[in-house]
């Protein structure tokens, strides 16, 4: 654990001839990161024997976080800390940062999506509305550096593509002049996750409670309050709802109600959560996936909003292959059994042999006569135009795929 007591000295030696001036601190992190190279001969064990044994530990940034899997501190002082994020299954949201700093892959790799925001309307120093785009996904390997600038200067995002991926990050406590510490929610929210309220606080937790309370004292509960609460608070409900009964369906009955009370504000929250519950499910698919290349297909399908960027950067991955056809061995491969998984497949939509044709004709852009075509040479005219009715309905199907969006959006 040497190595990062020398390069938190070697920072703080640096950093004092530049006045402490947080402008400065991404460049000179990211210049330490790469002289100092804790990535060469890391072991993940090390840290972990060292949790576990020192008597001198580091004052930690926070006794509790979600943050890594697990978050250590192997550096601090007054000024600056030095944090090793462990991860496993977790995935970052697209969020910018209160403070300044570096970080460098020691473990692993991710792919690293880089966006812009352009804010439409502000609801209040905790929340905003606005259009979040991808500006850049690229994949980080060991050894690889990144600045960190504070505020919407870098908004980011990280999918993990082993087990472990650990990133080794040098940063400020805090930058003042850095601002909100913003989570994006695609495709219009951007909300200060970090903000809290005592009294909305206990009301979220005894959601748990009424979820075995009877239907109408809930709905009569969860309406006024909607009633009487700002946006901000009808959106923590809402989320707090889908994290409990993990439906869109716990949602529907007080829709009507928050677009009454917050017009449409309310219905730009809509699509937030129809995309949360597509990211929720990818995230969660991913932790029955251990193959890179598998973990890699779910990270674009995670990130990328449409088949020609997708596609594109399988093809900068994997040069020498057709993109298309890459896309679909790993469809076919998740679409097998797998033991353990209740849908019966990884992806948890079941692909059979005539629903694997179909796909492979629609991820080559053909029309739903097209496809038709294509089953009529596997399985002939005469069966094909009997099943017209369901091939229709499975086009139909392929196409709303929440999975599947980003390669059949039109």
């Amino acid at each position: 654990m040497r190595v990062y007591e020398e390069m938190g000295r070697l920072i703080q030696e640096r950093w004092v001839k530049y006045n402490h001036d947080e402008e400065a601190f991404p460049e000179l992190a990211a210049r330490v990161l790469r002289e100092m190279a804790p990535y060469k001969g890391f072991d993940p064990m090390a840290p972990i024997e060292w949790l576990f044994s020192t008597r001198d530990f580091p004052r930690q940034l926070t006794a509790r976080s979600d943050f890594g899997q697990p978050p250590i501190t192997v550096f601090s002082d007054h000024r600056l800390v030095i944090d090793l994020y462990y991860w496993l299954d977790g995935t970052t949201e697209i969020h910018q940062h209160g403070f300044s700093g570096a970080f460098q892959v020691v473990k692993g790799g991710s792919i690293h999506g880089q966006y812009r925001w352009n804010e439409r309307h502000r609801v209040n120093g905790r929340m905003a509305f606005g259009d979040l785009s991808l500006e850049s996904l690229n994949e980080l390997k060991e050894g690889d550096v990144q600045q960190i600038l504070p505020g919407n200067r870098y908004i980011h995002s990280l999918f993990h593509l082993e087990r472990p991926s650990v990133t080794c990050v040098v940063r400020t406590l805090h930058t003042p002049n850095a601002g909100v510490q913003y989570s994006y929610k695609k495709p219009f929210l951007a909300i200060d996750s970090t903000y809290e309220d005592v009294q909305t606080n206990r009301i979220l937790q005894s959601l748990t409670f009424l979820r075995d309370s009877p239907h109408a004292v809930r709905k009569r509960l969860l309406s006024e309050l909607i009633e009487r609460s700002d946006i901000h608070t009808c959106y923590l409900l809402f989320k707090r709802l889908l994290e409990i009964y993990k439906e869109e369906t716990a949602l529907e009955e007080f829709w009507e109600v928050a677009i009454r009370r917050h017009g449409a504000l309310a219905e730009q929250l809509l699509p937030v959560f129809q995309e949360r519950i597509r990211q929720s499910m990818l995230v969660s698919r991913r932790a029955q996936v251990k193959t890179e290349e598998h973990r890699y297909f779910l990270a674009l399908l995670l990130n990328i909003d449409d088949a020609e960027s997708l596609l594109g950067l399988v093809r900068q991955r994997y040069p020498h292959e057709d993109p298309r056809e890459k896309v679909m061995r790993w469809v076919e491969e998740l679409s097998k059994p797998t033991e353990g998984v209740g849908s019966g497949d990884t992806l948890g939509i079941p692909l059979d042999e005539t629903a694997l044709i179909i796909f492979r004709a629609l991820l080559h852009g053909h029309s739903e006569a097209g496809v038709m075509g294509r089953l009529k040479e596997v399985y002939g005219a005469d069966e094909t135009e009997r099943e017209a009715a369901s091939i229709a309905e499975m086009v139909s199907a392929l196409r709303a795929s929440p999975v599947f969006r980003p390669l059949f959006a039109r």
